[in-house]
């Protein structure tokens, strides 16, 4: 492999004769590779370019513009650049393409007519001013990780352009794949990013548009930390990224252009709850990391190195830009450009970066090793190593403040968990108890309640009140010694309540005898008042309620608030019942009471912030048993149990957790199966779609690359339709965008099929009442038949739910059913089991 480069002015007048001149010292031949590299306008190469094509017809040429150019370890401004590269055993294979917003459908079709079994690297070069780039790798990081791509954004926020088969384009792609099995090929990336002050959390993002931290507006605060409030011109706030910290990876997010209402749109995506901190790096402070990667290179021995450099590092201050190029200078010829976004290949994958250098080091044929100079490091490295080991020390205070706060919280929650006015531990420490089974497990609680203690504390004062309740807990503690055959804990409840816990060491029986006795016993003791002017005056009046985790219904979850609240309902039972004592065994009904809507929303809260809410997936198939489509559903974790929607929807629909729900669930179903071959249905109700937040989080889906055929829209109907008008437009803009449209239970109650017929859905789902009683009904059956029909003959595809049977398969198969599903084919499952099984399911069902 030889190796030239030439230089030279694009308006002189001489150019022509210069690239003459040039022929004459590189031969022609098709292993040769020309680099064109420029950072002038396309109008002023229009009449240059052309003659490179013309004077060497059998080398592939490309070119592109750039910020700066490099050659020989040397910055130039305008001025272009030529990197003729010749190759003995390489083979060349050219490609390009216009600019499509489908990344994951432009890389492959960039990247696959030109890759080849031995294919090692592939130069790139893009000349639109998009800044999201990650999914332009994909087919090649999924089928030909060992490829090594660099080159990089080609275009700034102005002008922009790539030159390539005698052409100069705007808005397209390029590639040079190089095939070689014994080409050596390294990649490097530098860039030391310091990152400064405090930790900030995203807490407002729409897409790619990030609009506050911590309530904050984003471009009030870069301009107060940056230019004492004034406001900052793009070169300021680009230089100074969001890093997000996501376990050993640093997202680097770059502001790129301001947005509307104090927003910045930014090059990765962050979502709100997203911790951040500001970032800075600067080309002195990645010397030192150059030489080490210099002096590692060297070792491979390259022939030639391509330099792709982000053009904001040369616009920082900087004394002298070329020396972080002098040690890369000096392991071999370097050439390259600065762009506006670089990419780079690590660890099997191809991703875009920002705000660094990255290099391309190659040889067919390893040239001599050369001596290393001794550099010495910049005074400004020691200053950001010196600011960096500072944060460091703040954060270690920051911690240490943090375990002293910590250690003051549990030292409050004790006092927390302790009543001030008879010592007992409150309700919030019998709680703690029942869930960590400390000092041993609590399975059964009595509620004991003074019915009267407010009317004392009117009549008598709270003194009197407080001592009664002192002298009264003093007496449950004495006397449940006697009265019980083991040891039991005493709690103070609400202000007028005791709660007595005991083990399973007493029986059922035994307990309930014990507390019926206390509460005779302690509503004839007239000395429990300390006061002699009350004594045998005021009686004090209790009721009192049982609870064993054996007599809790089964459809309850046992949880402690369980116990407490059918201890309280046994309570209350006695008291509206006129009875001293209740169990809560005994109470009418008590199998079917429901789960109290309290907890489940606290069940809910908690399963939104421990990631608890999971998507599961049930499988669509079609006529011939193959599956191209699976509904999402939601499910919630609780003590390792998965419960349906069923269980809680109703209860949260009214507050503000359902559209955290419904957020939750659109992410997580998109991240799953953006990925998989697979269509995917979202299950959306009139409450959905009025929701402006949801609908753009969906929108930035949709738009971030996924191919919305494989997303279909399914309306409940029952919930939906009778609201027609208000969400008629939002279905047309989501549709727009590609996705599909289904409603489910047609034929219910609430069917309207006028509306139905003009929104023109693309699947109708047959109501599952229809379908569980369809082989009992003959009316189900001629309506089934006949939506069939009506389907067919307006091109609407039908869905079968709730198929449970060989027998009701069988039926909706004669009948032309597109789709079926339900439990006896599939049911629910995560979607990584769904992933491993699918083609045993298509097997079995064909």
């Amino acid at each position: 492999m030889s190796t030239h480069s030439f230089t030279f002015q694009p308006d002189a007048e001489d150019s022509l004769q210069q690239l003459g001149a040039y022929q004459r010292s590189v031969q022609d031949s098709p292993h040769l590779l020309i680099l064109v590299f420029a950072n002038r306008p396309a109008e002023d190469l229009e009449p240059i370019l052309p003659w490179f094509d013309a004077l060497w017809p059998q080398a592939t040429v490309v070119g592109a513009y750039c910020g700066l150019v490099v050659d020989q370890g040397r910055i130039m401004n305008d001025t272009v650049v030529v990197q003729c590269m010749t190759f003995e055993r390489t083979q060349l294979r050219l490609n390009y393409i216009p600019w499509d917003t489908n990344l994951l459908e432009l890389g492959q079709r960039l990247y696959e007519p030109v890759v080849r079994q031995d294919t090692r690297a592939a130069l790139t070069f893009t000349s639109d001013p998009s800044s999201h780039y990650h999914d332009l790798f994909s087919w090649v990081n999924r089928t030909r990780p060992d490829i090594t791509i660099a080159g990089g954004r080609m275009r700034g926020y102005a002008e922009g352009w790539v030159y390539a088969d005698g052409q100069i384009l705007t808005h397209h792609a390029v590639t040079v794949t190089l095939s070689n099995p014994t080409l050596d090929v390294h990649s490097q990336a530098y860039a030391e990013w310091h990152l400064i002050g405090r930790t900030w959390s995203v807490t407002k993002a729409v897409g790619n548009v990030v609009y506050e931290l911590d309530h904050h507006p984003i471009q009030q605060l870069y301009a107060r930390y940056l230019n004492e409030g004034q406001p900052l011109e793009p070169e300021d706030f680009r230089n100074f990224p969001l890093m997000r910290i996501s376990g050993d990876a640093q997202i680097l997010s770059m502001p790129t252009d301001p947005a509307g209402n104090g927003g910045f749109v930014v090059s990765t995506p962050l979502l709100e709850g997203d911790q951040v901190r500001f970032a800075y790096s600067h080309p002195s402070i990645t010397f030192e990391q150059v030489c080490s990667g210099a002096h590692h290179l060297g070792k491979h021995r390259p022939e030639a190195i391509l330099a792709f450099n982000c053009i904001t590092r040369a616009s920082l201050d900087c004394d002298n830009p070329e020396q972080e190029l002098t040690p890369l200078q000096a392991v071999a010829p370097l050439s390259g450009a600065y762009c506006f976004g670089e990419f780079h290949h690590e660890q099997g994958r191809t991703l875009p970066l920002q705000h660094s250098l990255t290099t391309l080091a190659i040889a067919e044929d390893p040239a001599v090793e050369k001596p290393m100079p001794e550099y010495h490091s910049h005074s400004l490295s020691r200053l950001f190593r010196l600011i960096q080991e500072s944060v460091k020390d703040l954060d270690q205070v920051n911690q240490d403040l943090e375990a002293e706060v910590g250690r003051k919280t549990k030292e409050l929650f004790r006092k927390y968990e302790t009543d001030n006015v008879t010592g007992l531990a409150n309700r919030v420490a019998l709680l703690q108890s029942l869930r960590d089974a400390d000092p041993w497990p609590i399975v059964q609680v009595c509620s004991l309640k003074v019915n009267n203690l407010r009317q004392i504390n009117n009549l008598y004062g709270y003194a009197v009140g407080d001592q009664l309740l002192r002298n009264l807990s003093y007496a449950i503690q004495t006397d449940i010694t006697e009265l019980l055959p083991t040891t039991a804990l005493v709690f103070r409840g609400s202000p007028n309540e005791f709660l007595i816990a005991a083990p399973d060491a007493c029986s059922h029986q035994a307990f309930f005898r014990g507390m019926e006795q206390l509460a005779e016993r302690l509503q004839s003791q007239s000395d429990l008042f300390s006061d002699r002017l009350v004594q045998n005056v005021l009686p004090i009046l209790l009721t009192a309620g049982t609870a064993h985790q054996d007599e809790l219904p089964p459809d309850m979850s046992h949880s402690p608030e369980d116990l407490l609240i059918k201890a309280s309902e046994a309570r209350r039972h006695a008291y509206s019942h006129q009875l001293p004592i209740a169990r809560a065994v005994d109470l009418k009904g008590n199998e079917q009471i429901k789960r109290d809507g309290l907890i489940w929303l606290s069940r809910v809260r908690n399963a939104l912030s421990n990631g608890d809410i999971l998507p599961y997936v049930q499988p669509l198939f079609d006529r011939r048993g193959h599956i191209h489509h699976v509904e999402a559903l939601m499910r919630l974790r609780h003590d390792d149990q998965i419960y349906t929607p069923g269980a809680f929807l109703e209860l949260v629909k009214p507050t503000q957790l359902y559209p955290r729900l419904s957020m939750l669930m659109i992410d997580e179903t998109f991240r799953q199966l953006k990925d998989q071959k697979v269509g995917f249905t979202l299950n959306f109700t009139a409450r959905d779609l009025g929701n402006t937040d949801l609908i753009e989080r969906l929108k930035y889906w949709l738009k971030s690359g996924v191919d919305g055929n494989r997303v279909t829209l399914e309306i409940v109907e029952s919930d939906g339709l009778r609201d027609f008008d208000r969400f008629a437009y939002t279905l047309h803009e989501l549709r727009r965008l590609g996705c599909k449209l289904a409603i489910d239970d047609f034929g219910s109650a609430y069917s309207n099929l006028e509306r139905v017929l003009h929104l023109k859905p693309d699947w109708i789902k047959l109501d599952g009442s229809l379908i569980r009683h369809l082989n009992d009904s003959d009316i189900n059956r001629i309506l089934v038949r006949r939506v069939v029909q009506l389907c067919q003959d307006l091109n609407i595809r039908t869905v079968a739910e709730h198929v449970h049977s060989e027998s009701i398969l069988n039926s909706l198969h004669a009948m032309g059913v597109d789709l079926f599903q339900g439990f006896f084919l599939a049911e629910p499952m995560p979607v990584g089991e769904f992933c491993q099984t699918r083609l045993a399911r298509e097997e079995i069902f064909g």
